[in-house]
């Protein structure tokens, strides 16, 4: 219901928008020195997707010209509820039959730093980090005991840095409002896949594998993202891998994740432009095991610590909002936000219910 009054708020701004330009003809959206819609800190050669609307979701689908820099922050919050197992809810009692505790809650949080470079007109590198936050609480049956949800709970916490991603970026199109880009990056296993919290063994145990910061792994990323701009509209698809290459060192390695996106926006004022985006996700099942966690005192009480509960198919919808203004003190930021829920999950084994995803972003360009 939350999610249907943001669309449909946003398709009620746009229509509106759309009319009164329609019937006055005469809407423009000049820079600060009035000669057109062209950022004031972009040159002819960026592709930067200033004027466009393309989502916070999507940090593939621009590039900068050359020897100009983007810095970026983005905070994202995830948050996870109840159970599923493959695509049917699954009650506490329903996975006391396999396991002594059953997830409740999950938060993710994290804050991420992104730079960009333009090394030429047409190729810009970009390095990719952050910091992650997580929260566990689970419910508890011990033998011969009945309980309901809330009873004997426990809570866990783990915190890191996460792997770092560095790509490269590379318009084949060369136009600003029409553009395909493709992108190649690799993801560097700075996070830890030794992260500690509380378990049922107490504190300062090895987390399960979502708990983990890190991935312990290289992987390759490729990617390719389309924008088309057509006057106050814009729309987009996006698509990319995330392909290890390696085990980690404790000898697991996550599952391959497949994404693709597809959106259209509209910018109904001077300075806000909204999106609706719609997104798949599909990751392969985990392999291999950590043999401090894949043990069967752990594993026949804690779904979380069982290789073949992760992986799945989940997709979502997503309400976005970008603004910018061209005023000279405000001119080379950008902020953004998107929210997203999901309407399809059918995961791997017993795994927790994804609920909503919200990220907040602010740019800069210099």
């Amino acid at each position: 219901m939350k999610l249907f009054s943001i669309l449909m708020l946003l398709v009620c701004s746009m229509v509106s928008a759309y009319s009164y330009g329609q019937e006055t003809g005469n809407i423009t959206f000049p820079d600060s020195s009035g000669n057109g819609n062209k950022a004031a800190s972009c040159g002819s050669g960026c592709c930067c997707g200033r004027n466009g609307q393309a989502p916070l979701g999507v940090m593939t689908d621009h590039i900068h010209e050359k020897g100009t820099w983007m810095l970026s922050y983005t905070y994202m919050d995830m948050h996870m509820q109840g159970n599923r197992i493959g695509s049917a809810n699954a009650s506490d009692n329903t996975i006391y039959q396999h396991y002594m505790m059953a997830p409740e809650n999950m938060t993710m949080q994290m804050h991420m730093a992104m730079l960009m470079y333009g090394v030429t007109d047409g190729l810009t590198l970009m390095a990719m980090g952050g910091f992650a936050i997580y929260n566990m609480s689970m419910n508890m049956s011990m033998p011969g005991m009945v309980m309901t949800p809330g009873n004997m709970t426990m809570r866990s916490m783990s915190s890191g840095i996460t792997d770092t991603r560095l790509y490269g970026l590379f318009n084949c199109s060369g136009k600003d409002d029409h553009r395909t880009i493709l992108s190649l990056g690799v993801n560097m296993p700075t996070g830890p896949v030794t992260a500690t919290g509380t378990t049922m063994f107490g504190a300062d145990q090895r987390v399960s594998y979502d708990m983990q910061p890190g991935t312990g792994s290289y992987s390759l990323l490729p990617g390719i993202t389309y924008v088309r701009e057509q006057g106050l509209f814009s729309y987009g698809a996006d698509a990319g891998a995330d392909i290890k290459l390696d085990n980690n060192s404790l000898g697991y390695r996550f599952g391959n994740v497949y994404h693709a996106s597809v959106w259209a926006g509209y910018r109904f004022l001077p300075f806000v432009s909204g999106s609706l985006r719609a997104e798949g996700v599909r990751a392969d099942k985990l392999m291999g095991s950590d043999p401090v966690v894949s043990i069967s005192a752990y594993e026949n009480i804690d779904p979380t610590t069982d290789p073949k509960n992760y992986g799945g198919t989940t997709m979502s919808l997503y309400a976005g909002l970008n603004f910018h203004t061209m005023k000279p003190a405000l001119a080379k930021f950008n902020l953004l936000v998107e929210y997203g829920v999901p309407v399809y999950q059918d995961l791997n084994g017993t795994q927790m219910s994804l609920k909503s995803n919200l990220l907040a972003g602010l740019q800069y360009s210099f």
